[in-house]
């Protein structure tokens, strides 16, 4: 029988577009897998995040200034210290993932666990709770059904 972490593993690099990446996606489902027990999200999810946010490419960094493969922008979420993290940092795997799933806990928090208005919070911040940003959401929607479907 398959563990937890070989099932997921097998799901996540099974998406066809990410295949080149197993051995990072190896790599890093243990870190998605704690940090997802920690913050109480599905690692689907998180993996279904990080897919459509850095496309499992950490080194990822987008012109808002979000880095790494939860694209945490560090002005917006700052160190446990209240210092902020540098991008160097939210580069490395075990700090982005960190980081990246407190977030979506704190804004699944903030939206009574409206999955959907979580994410697009996640993605947009407070213009979410005014105006929904629908594609973002479903993109991350359907990676996540074809992960659980896996």
């Amino acid at each position: 029988m398959m563990t937890k972490l070989a099932v997921l593993v097998l799901a996540f690099t099974s998406l066809t577009h990410i295949g080149h990446r197993q051995k990072l996606i190896e790599k890093i489902t243990p870190i998605i897998i704690e940090k997802s027990d920690k913050y109480n999200l599905e690692p689907e999810m998180v993996a279904a995040i990080i897919q459509v946010e850095s496309s499992w490419y950490p080194k990822s960094e987008s012109e808002a200034g979000a880095c790494g493969l939860m694209q945490v922008i560090p002005k917006w979420n700052p160190k446990p210290d209240g210092s902020l993290y540098t991008c160097e940092e939210l580069k490395k795997p075990e700090v982005g993932i960190e980081a990246g799933t407190k977030a979506f806990r704190w804004w699944l928090d903030r939206s009574s666990d409206n999955i959907p208005l979580a994410l697009c919070s996640y993605n947009a911040g407070y213009t979410c709770f005014k105006k929904m940003k629908h594609s973002y959401v479903r993109r991350v929607m359907n990676v996540y059904h074809t992960i659980k479907k896996k």
